[in-house]
């Protein structure tokens, strides 16, 4: 494994322990937050070791899926949509507001 591809997926799981934080203390918007930047920063890990190429500097889990070029299988695919959608929103105080009770 590339040492770059193992950053990334070192800075995944610092996220991933975020979002465990988080949701432990009920902290819900930061949760799909992180959630959100732990699969985006594991795609990205992905793309440095299978294309041997700095991964691009954005944030669509949906275009980072595509760039890719796997398979997700169904049922996380679905998770993947959600987190895409709902993170931008999470930044966003009138956004927070309109999700505020989906997340639970």
């Amino acid at each position: 494994m590339k040492p770059e591809t193992q950053d990334w997926i070192d800075d995944s799981d610092y996220d991933l322990q975020s979002a465990k934080a988080m949701l432990e203390s009920g902290r819900y918007f930061f949760v799909v937050f992180m959630c959100h930047l732990t699969i985006e920063k594991l795609l990205k890990a992905f793309i440095v070791e299978r294309q041997g190429i700095e991964p691009p500097k954005i944030h669509s889990l949906v275009g980072l899926v595509t760039r890719v070029g796997v398979a997700i299988p169904a049922e996380h695919r679905s998770l993947i949509d959600q987190l895409n959608t709902m993170s931008v929103v999470t930044r966003y105080p009138d956004g927070r507001r309109a999700i505020a009770s989906l997340l639970t």
